[in-house]
């Protein structure tokens, strides 16, 4: 049976219209080739795929984990498709995907062989779409995604609309390979990229910390102070700061604005004070880490510095020792004060800072500020602090107040003016230690006086009036004084007591904490030992007296 001119041309045109199509799959491919994002690989599958298969709409679905993602449609009406997840068995696209073979339907809002989901059911009628064929995306045995082509219209699809998408899919899955090779390249390479910046500035953060070292390392090798650290943490790491005592006083740097970076300074004795960096210093790892080792550098300049001052204190302790202790001659202690930067012929005035009623430390670091404010010299000696001062009384007295605290926080200071030279400073030194002690005596605790501030007190405690005032109180008081000081007793101060209490019983009992049968006794004892004319007003004033006298003379150490 021969062939008709008609089945000859149908032939020719078929054999034509699929060497076109050979023709455009393999541009295609050479095209997917050359595309090495993933995203754009998609968009060009999308739009060939409605072209070789002349449909309406072609969108890929690709597998995340074991969920099927709509990531590109082309040729949509509206969004309502894009990013609707189907898992495997829902809808035609998850049918491919169980079965990982081609499907087809012709009518696909009315065949009941694909089960929905409302969304992709609500996606479809907003679509209107009509047949769908899909085919899944393979590579070797792994199935990438599904490649899907739709009419708006039904459509019954043939064997050869299936083999041209499977085609087309084959080419598409390669090419999905591919650029997802080079995206995890470009990602891997991104992240080396960062890798080695972060290492570069991690190196460039530590070669910066070690040049700082090495600069603060001169600072102090050369013997610089705090300004020195100052600027080189400014000049070398763009760092403003100050640097602040304990107490929060400025010891270098301009005073910063408060909302600055904090960083301590520590001493193995505890905290010595803090690096306070401006807040216009760029806060961030690197500046605090900056910090720290400038933070560090104060801090063994302040260990060298107190090292050096409790170095100075014992040699100037052991010096005022000698000076006032000793009977060296002139010559030697003019010249050991010279070695250690005191100058005795400046002495103008003497300080004797005793530690009551504020304690040891206080009442050392009070007599440094008074050497301080005066340009003199302070050093500790018999349980108080000795101040050698350039400076008049007057003067002296004035920088005291100044320094002094108004709740209860200053020793008791006794001054005496000094006439300069070794045997001038000793004499100016008994003169206030014998101050401080009747200060003390005379319960004025915090005070700060000279020998004319006692008037009365100052010439019965000088040498000649103390034989006077022992042979009054021994008169008047002595069996007294036996009597306790033999049997371990304080009839004394009880009969002190009395008087002060006006001879009031109820008082005295309640002052001495004791029962009134008891105050009887001790008064009857001291009837026994004074005789019975002790209560007699002229003789009750002279006890009192001699009493007080008594307790004034025992209290000062001579």
């Amino acid at each position: 049976m021969g062939t008709t001119g008609e089945e000859t041309a149908y032939d020719v045109a078929d054999l034509r219209r699929r060497a076109d199509e050979l023709a455009v799959l393999n541009d295609l491919a050479r095209r997917l080739a050359a595309l090495h994002d993933t995203r754009d690989v998609l968009d060009e599958v999308a739009r060939q795929a409605r072209r070789l298969l002349v449909v309406d709409v072609a969108y890929i679905m690709l597998l995340r984990t074991d969920v099927l993602r709509i990531e590109v449609v082309d040729g949509a009406m509206g969004s309502a498709m894009r990013g609707i997840e189907l898992r495997s068995g829902q809808g035609l696209g998850g049918q491919v995907l169980s079965t990982g073979r081609p499907l087809w339907s012709e009518a696909y809002l009315v065949d009941d062989r694909f089960p929905r989901t409302p969304g992709t059911e609500s996606a479809a009628q907003s679509e209107q779409l009509g047949g769908i064929l899909g085919v899944p995306l393979v590579v070797g045995e792994e199935i990438l995604g599904v490649l899907l082509a739709a009419d708006r219209r039904p459509r019954a699809f043939v064997d050869h609309d299936v083999e041209l998408l499977a085609g087309l899919a084959a080419h598409a899955a390669l090419a999905l390979r591919t650029a997802d090779l080079f995206d995890r390249e470009r990602t891997a390479a991104a992240e080396l990229r960062t890798a080695i910046a972060t290492l570069r500035e991690v190196s460039e953060s530590r070669q910066r910390a070690s040049d700082l070292r090495d600069v603060l390392d001169d600072v102090v090798i050369r013997g610089g102070g705090l300004p020195a650290v100052v600027a080189a943490l400014e000049r070398s790491a763009g760092i403003l700061v100050e640097v602040r005592d304990h107490e929060g006083r400025t010891l270098a740097g301009e005073r910063s604005p408060e909302g600055g970076p904090v960083v301590p300074v520590n001493l193995p004795s505890g905290h010595a004070g803090d690096l306070v960096a401006s807040p216009t210093t760029t806060p961030g790892e690197e500046s605090d880490r900056l910090l720290r080792i400038g933070a560090t550098t104060v801090a063994v300049l302040l260990a060298s510095e107190r090292s050096v001052t409790e170095a100075e204190l014992r040699t100037r302790g052991e010096f005022v020792h000698a000076l006032l202790s000793s009977e060296a001659d002139e010559a030697s202690l003019l010249r050991r004060a010279r070695a250690i930067g005191i100058e005795l012929g400046s002495v103008a005035t003497v300080a004797v800072v005793d530690p009551e009623p504020v304690g040891t430390t206080a009442a050392t670091a009070f007599a440094a500020r008074l050497a301080a404010e005066v340009r003199g010299w302070s050093a500790a000696h018999a349980g108080q602090v000795v101040v050698l001062l350039p400076a008049g009384v007057e003067d002296v007295r004035d920088v005291v107040a100044r320094l002094s605290g108004a709740d209860g926080t200053t020793p008791t200071t006794g001054l005496a003016a000094g006439t300069g030279g070794p045997s001038g400073v000793r004499t100016a030194h008994e003169e206030a230690r014998q101050t401080a002690a009747l200060l003390l005596a005379l319960d004025r605790p915090g005070v700060c006086a000279t020998s004319e501030d006692l008037g009365l007190y100052r010439s019965l405690f000088s040498r000649a009036g103390r034989g006077e005032i022992a042979a009054f109180v021994r008169t008047t008081v002595g069996p007294l004084l036996d009597h306790d000081r033999e049997r371990q007793r304080d009839l004394t101060v009880t009969l002190e007591t009395y008087l002060e209490q006006a001879r009031h019983h109820a008082r005295t009992c309640e002052v001495l904490h004791i029962h009134a049968n008891t105050l009887y006794q001790r008064l009857d004892r001291v009837t026994a030992l004074l005789g019975p004319g002790w209560k007699d007003p002229g003789r009750a004033l002279e006890l009192q007296v001699a009493l007080r006298l008594h307790r004034l003379m025992d209290t000062p150490s001579t």
